[in-house]
């Protein structure tokens, strides 16, 4: 018995972020990508997953630079999960508070440059957890040349 958590539905929080910006960003082109994390089996142990141009994208012509980057995410369970949205590795790094982050902490970075989502369970040691915990993840990147 436990508290199901689950932080929203991806396919209505994409549809609603893509009306809600498609008037500001009119001219700006766009690339996004969704996928399921690694299992997270242990409190305290990050799971990274990387988020970058697929083919759909085409090619980010270069000097491109993001002028907004959108993400969320959802999982089930009862584990307390905290998640980092990161630019190029997991240094440059903001907090998603919540389901979802709309920022523009990356504004002017180079566009074609990966994305990761970092999830960790939280905890006060490294220990694993009951059952693993699937964070599915959607990452939408704006940019311009």
């Amino acid at each position: 018995m436990g508290i199901r958590k689950q932080l929203g539905s991806m396919g209505l929080t994409t549809i609603l972020m893509a009306i809600a910006c498609s008037s500001a960003l009119a001219g700006d082109r766009s690339w996004t990508w969704d996928q399921v994390s690694g299992a997270v089996n242990y409190q305290n142990v990050e799971v990274v997953v990387r988020y970058a141009p697929g083919p759909r994208a085409g090619v980010i012509p270069p000097g491109s630079k993001i002028t907004h980057v959108y993400a969320a995410r959802s999982y089930a369970g009862n584990a307390m999960i905290t998640t980092s949205l990161c630019w190029n590795g997991i240094s440059r790094c903001v907090p998603v508070n919540g389901a979802s982050i709309n920022t523009h902490a990356f504004d002017g970075l180079d566009a074609s440059q990966p994305l990761y989502l970092v999830h960790r369970a939280n905890g006060d040691k490294v220990r694993p957890l009951p059952a693993p915990v699937f964070v599915k993840g959607s990452v939408a990147v704006w940019y311009a040349q």
